[in-house]
């Protein structure tokens, strides 16, 4: 059954607030367990510092007090963590730490450029539970290797081929799409198939190495294109072999709407879409173990090393305000789709300063989604 604009909207709010009251927790975490790294990517969101030299990081959380972290995030009910960086390999501890985490009863899942990672280091971490990992692969070769570095292709390449040899559960290519290295994206969801293992995609956006690079940015119409592209594909491969941040893409799917919109399921994590989970089921964590939201990691809301997370969860104004779907503006204030979709708040944020601003990435009509107090023209598009 549809629903016209207006109730369409009464329903989500009205399921997004018992997902809210019933449902949300502390469950994904990405935790940088450093901000630096071994290349000098050009896309870098993270500014990782760049230090060939260096294979253990100068002040950075010691291996007891990221212990004592994972014991504080399990107590708070966090039941899945993807530990990244900077770049996390250049840890000698990183094996014990996924170790550990994995023994609190954690999905464990890493995020790496692969450049270090031969057989006996993707061996380690297979032995000491690790669940996932994405390893970074930006285009073909020539593309890869001018963002990331010469030979960094093939480094990556190796490190899926070693994590598959391993039997780590889930393993992806990920790409970082931007409109440099759009044409590679058909080759690179083929890659992964040939490889047997997953895709996903990110889009980039312009922060930390590349900040002011605007014109990097995929168009609507490229967005659009892709996030319909890929979906194609879910439908075809399943959603764990193709992901995507598939905002604004639920405007066109109706299962998902119908789901959504069903009053006799049940609002837990499965059973409806908040969109951004930002604040709602995930947070991040920095290499200074202080907690982050709005997938931003500079959007600093408490200390890890001194307070409970399930105290933080609770209380801190940045989760309440990301939570709020009111507090949206423009465009993404005044959709029918704000309780299921909620726009990209760390894209809004990077491009207007304000966390709860129109997200500028969205390529939905505003002609079909604005359903009250302002006009497609004085929505902030």
């Amino acid at each position: 059954m549809e629903f016209p604009a207006k109730e369409f909207l009464e329903i989500t709010r009205e399921k997004f607030h018992r997902a809210l009251k019933e449902a949300s927790s502390p469950y994904f975490a990405w935790f940088s367990l450093n901000d630096v790294c071994n290349l000098n990517c050009r896309y870098c969101f993270a500014d990782a510092k760049y230090n060939r030299s260096r294979i253990q990081a100068d002040n950075i959380l010691s291996t007891a007090e990221v212990f004592d972290i994972i014991d504080n995030v399990a107590h708070a009910g966090t039941g899945a963590i993807q530990f990244a960086g900077g770049e996390p390999t250049l840890r000698n501890d990183l094996s014990e730490i996924v170790g550990y985490t994995a023994s609190k009863g954690i999905y464990v899942a890493l995020n790496t450029n692969g450049y270090r990672l031969d057989a006996g280091l993707a061996g380690e971490l297979a032995d000491a539970g690790l669940s996932q990992v994405k390893v970074s692969v930006d285009g073909l070769e020539e593309k890869h290797d001018w963002n990331r570095g010469k030979g960094s292709f093939q480094k990556a390449v190796e490190a899926l081929e070693n994590f598959k040899k391993y039997g780590v559960p889930s393993i992806y290519l990920i790409m970082t799409l931007s409109r440099l290295n759009y044409e590679d994206l058909p080759a690179m969801v083929n890659l992964a198939l040939d490889m047997g293992i997953n895709f996903s995609m990110v889009e980039f956006l312009p922060t930390g190495h590349s900040c002011g690079k605007d014109d990097w940015v995929l168009s609507k119409e490229k967005r659009q294109e892709a996030q319909r592209y890929l979906h194609e594909l879910q439908k075809a491969h399943g959603w764990s072999t193709i992901s995507f941040e598939n905002r604004y893409i639920i405007s066109e799917q109706e299962p998902a709407k119908k789901l959504c919109t069903d009053p006799n399921l049940p609002c837990g994590f499965r059973d409806f879409s908040v969109g951004c989970i930002s604040g709602i089921y995930s947070y991040m964590i920095n290499a200074a173990g202080k907690i982050a939201g709005g997938d931003i990691l500079s959007l600093e809301t408490g200390d890890l090393k001194r307070q409970e997370l399930s105290v933080i969860w609770k209380n801190s104004d940045l989760f309440k305000l990301l939570r709020d779907r009111d507090n949206l503006k423009g465009k993404c204030g005044q959709c029918q789709y704000r309780y299921i979709c909620g726009g990209c708040r760390r894209r809004a944020y990077i491009s207007t300063g304000d966390l709860m601003g129109a997200d500028p990435g969205c390529w939905v009509n505003p002609k079909t989604c604005l359903v009250n107090k302002e006009t497609p023209e004085q929505a902030a598009i």
